[in-house]
């Protein structure tokens, strides 16, 4: 693959500058520290395009695919965006469908300023308004311009950075903007004051402060503008140019700009393909993500970019907990507000919904914490959104559009100091009911069908995980279950042993695979065999919370879990160990528990590296003590392990001894994130590692009769799910598709004699259907964590079929060396993504080929096609050419061996 210094610093500086403003660039230069505020005088426009949310619901509706929506988009976004360009206007905000644009100006160009800004208003207006699109949605632009002191203040750290816009000429802005109607322009006073020849320029008086611009005279445009028009001539249209020619248009070079770091300006999706040298239209793609919009009030005694970063730092902590990203900060239309987005390319997860609500409650309680904010009102929604880059060819910005954005916008502001929520988000959040209540009905604009809305509310108070109990014995994986149940084994008949004991099991697996059900038959043959087994779960919100797992297993361990007051749990402490040595150790669990025991003497003069290891000693202990006599060992049983707290890793070993062992389960992304801690664990020789890959495709009928409780079910659907689910099945995928199928009238369940039946719905033919989209996030989610080269190698195979040769994707991956694209493909067959069969190259999954075919937008697919088509052709032709050439050989050799015959005969 070509690197990015191959390709050439001055394209790659070029690629990147079209995400900034260049006001922004032109202030990198000087931002040393963050963060910092820079003020100045200039010319505001703010336009806000009506008609959008109506367009994209339509486009739903008529199911026309994204190509076509954005088609739609940026014929107008590019006339606009190019007039504001042309007149020097530098786009300094863009939100789908808000747009904020600044001239700069002093004393002297202030008036020059606002008749560029009316010259341009009254170019978008003549040309933008009532915009008729394809599917026959009116578009419209309103136009408020405002002149005064603007402040940006920049805000973040080394790796994130954000800017935002504010002070009186924004604050002006906002209110003018709220007298416009379609189609207008309206100026302020101080706009208005500024504006040269008034004459020339018909206006309607709307009250003292604003004037709504009805016309404007030849004369006056042609006097005050001469020079900018004399300029504009010189320069060609850039409306056709690609990213790959320098922009005549944008007042910072790109020379400059290769000495300003824009990377913390841009988004992490943005930049990955940037890197990998990879399209940026491989990003545009329709997909399920959740979306948060955060708005909050901020006390105006404060200083306001101190308030802002303060405010930015505990947003990002917890957006970066949670695996979000943030993708915007506004000032300047609904006050302070984020927009924080959970599943964009390379950030999707299977539990991205329960993560997005979780964010938001946790943000929303830091958040509120500081002294200088007055409320925090969170929106929730989850939906297909189109993601991609929208603009102009020279001022783009990766973003996501689609009603569910705005729907999140609406909720922040109509419900307010409180986390809000759609339906959908519930509904997949898979938090139970407890954590919701229904909210009185609001007419959210531009918003149809809104359906019920909740509020979220985490509970608080001690709650004991436990995992369900399966009715139905567990499928596959035999071997590993035998040989972990054989460790078992060994833990109980260690008293008769003196053999090594196993100390863990660590189950290792994609998500869905079922991790947690074999962790359940693990505890089921444990309590079988007298053994206490001890049960709890990780949880990402509670990754920082230091010591939290210990303190859930302690608490399990010592029965403590209905018990909330300190008080109570010391009592029960010095009850449960009056009468044992460990008593005047006690107080070492002060800090975990949360009590205050008083301390031993012995233990009060230890000095602190003792007072530690005395700590990690009394932990196993304490798991011995509290064994009933009953009981001939402990298992340790925790789901989710790869969210433990660093600091929970060092004691758990202590846990583990010759009749207590540890069993846990791991994530497929954690590897790379394992502390030193962890790494002894995994390298122990007494651990025992079971990577579960999926189950035998030969479970697929046994499985479906567990998941929907029947004796039979219809061949038909088997067919289906296995022609789909190609290789091993993960029982997640099953479930999920089955129950969509249930959900949607296709699968019925009857009664037959005492045994209930699935059947196929009469009318229904299985394999006519398309794949459910609950099925499609956990594949998508399984595509986002491959690597960006194997990802876009996932996407670009698709477009071949589910089989084809390396030298097949090295044609269609030219951006990639062959090299890169072969190694790629060995990563992909390990990964268990590919595999060989009859000298070809096959998806393992069609499921996952024909999902990774839809994220692809349609006009990057025929793209695809077309160059695949084309090399086809050729490849055949010279086949042919080929086949012919030795046709005609032979032909000649067999000539020429007659004639050498004939001759010799007539010899």
């Amino acid at each position: 693959m070509m690197s990015r210094k191959g390709r050439g610093k001055a394209l790659v500086a070029q690629e990147l500058m079209a995400h900034i403003p260049d006001l922004v660039l032109h202030a990198s230069k000087k931002v040393k520290t963050l963060p910092v505020v820079q003020h100045l005088e200039g010319v505001l426009m703010f336009l806000d395009i009506s008609g959008f949310t109506a367009l994209c619901e339509e486009f739903n509706k008529r199911n026309l695919g994204v190509d076509a929506l954005t088609k739609s988009l940026n014929d107008y976004l590019g006339h606009i965006e190019d007039a504001i360009l042309k007149r020097d206007g530098d786009i300094i905000e863009f939100a789908g469908d808000a747009v904020l644009v600044v001239w700069q100006s002093n004393e002297d160009t202030a008036r020059e300023a606002v008749a560029k800004a009316v010259r341009c208003a009254r170019q978008i207006q003549k040309q933008c308004h009532n915009w008729k699109t394809d599917v026959g949605v009116l578009l419209g632009v309103k136009v408020a311009i405002s002149h005064g002191p603007i402040s940006v203040s920049f805000v973040g750290n080394a790796n994130s950075q954000h800017f935002s816009t504010s002070g009186q000429a924004v604050e002006d802005a906002n209110s003018t903007e709220k007298l416009c109607e379609k189609g207008s322009i309206v100026l302020n006073s101080e706009a208005w004051k500024l504006c040269p020849e008034k004459k020339g320029v018909i206006t309607d008086k709307l009250d003292d402060d604003h004037y709504k611009i009805m016309a404007l005279k030849k004369s006056w445009a042609e006097k005050e503008l001469y020079r900018d028009d004399t300029k504009l001539k010189k320069k060609k249209s850039t409306t056709s140019k690609t990213l790959s020619r320098e922009p005549p248009v944008r007042s910072f070079s790109v020379k400059a700009a290769q000495k300003v770091n824009m990377r913390p300006y841009i988004a992490t999706p943005v930049l990955r393909k940037v890197d990998e040298n990879q399209p940026l239209e491989y990003l545009c793609e329709m997909r399920e993500v959740s979306i948060l919009f955060i708005n909050l009030h901020l006390e105006s005694g404060y200083e306001h970019l101190h308030s802002l970063q303060n405010v930015f730092d505990r947003v990002e902590a917890s957006v970066l907990q949670f695996q979000g990203l943030i993708n915007k900060i506004f000032e300047f239309d609904k006050g302070t507000s984020f927009l924080v987005l959970f599943g964009l390319p390379g950030f999707k997860h299977e539990d991205e919904i329960s993560h997005a609500l979780q964010c938001a409650a946790q943000i929303r309680k830091n958040v509120n914490a500081l002294v200088e904010v007055k409320q925090v009102s969170i929106g929730v929604t989850t939906g297909k959104v189109f993601c991609g880059v929208v603009g102009h060819p020279e001022r783009h910005e990766y973003t996501v559009i689609g009603p569910k954005v705005n729907m999140a916008a609406r909720l922040m502001m109509n419900y307010p100091s409180m986390v809000s929520c759609d339906s959908h988000t519930k509904r997949h959040s898979k938090f139970d009911g407890n954590y919701f209540k229904e909210l009185p009905e609001v007419s959210l604009k531009g918003v149809a069908d809104t359906g019920k809305i909740y509020e979220y509310q985490e509970i608080s108070g001690s709650q004991t995980f436990r995992i369900t109990e399966s009715k139905y014995p567990m499928l596959g994986y035999v071997e590993d279950f035998l040989e972990c149940i054989n460790m078992i084994e060994v833990v109980i008949a260690k008293r008769l042993s003196s053999k090594p004991t196993p100390k863990f099991i660590i189950l290792e697996g994609d998500s869905g695979v079922g991790k947690t059900r074999f962790l359940r038959a693990l505890m089921d043959v444990s309590l079988k065999n007298s053994m206490r087994v001890v049960c709890t779960q990780s949880s990402i919100g509670t990754m920082t919370t230091p010591y939290h797992t210990i303190c859930s297993l302690l608490t399990e361990i010592l029965r403590l879990g209905n018990i909330t007051q300190a008080q109570e749990k010391e009592r029960h402490l010095q009850d449960r160990f009056r009468n044992t040595h460990l008593m005047k150790y006690l107080s070492l669990l002060n800090n975990l528990l949360g009590i205050q025991l008083p301390a031993n003497p012995a233990v009060r003069d230890l000095k602190t590296e003792d007072r530690s290891q005395a700590l990690h000693s009394l932990l196993g202990q304490v798991v011995r003590e509290t064994r009933k006599k009953s009981e001939v060992g402990t298992l340790i049983a925790i789901d989710d392990a790869h969210y433990i707290d660093s600091d929970s890793w060092t004691y758990l070993k202590d846990l583990v001894g010759d009749t207590t062992l540890i069993a846990f389960i791991v994530g497929p992304q954690s590897r790379d994130k394992w502390s030193e801690d962890v790494q002894k664990i995994m390298a122990d020789p007494q651990t025992r590692k079971a990577q579960l890959k999926g189950l035998d495709p030969s479970c697929m009928e046994p499985l479906l009769c567990q998941l929907l409780e029947v004796a039979r079910v219809p061949r038909e659907l088997t067919n289906m799910l296995t022609a789909h689910l190609k290789g091993r099945l993960n029982p997640s995928w099953v479930k999920q598709c089955v129950f969509n199928l249930l959900h949607h009238n296709q699968l019925e369940i009857v009664t037959r004699g005492r045994r209930p039946e699935c059947v196929v719905t009469p009318g229904v033919r299985l394999m006519e259907l398309q794949i459910p989209d609950s099925l499609r996030g956990c594949m998508i989610a399984f595509i986002d964590r491959l690597p960006e080269v194997e990802r876009v190698a996932v996407k670009i195979a698709s477009i071949i079929g589910t089989a084809f040769t390396d030298e097949d994707l090295c044609h269609l991956m030219h951006h990639t060396s062959p090299d890169k694209v072969r190694k790629t493909i060995g990563e992909l067959l390990s990964a268990g993504v590919l595999m060989f069969e009859n000298g070809l190259i096959r998806f393992q999954s069609l499921t996952l080929q024909e999902t990774a075919y839809t994220l692809l937008v349609e006009k990057l697919r025929r793209k695809l096609h077309e160059r695949y088509a084309l090399y086809l052709e050729r490849k055949y032709l010279e086949v042919d050419k080929i086949r012919k050439k030795k046709k005609s050989k032979q032909q000649k050799s067999k000539t020429g061996s007659k004639k050498s015959g004939n001759f010799g005969n007539q010899q």
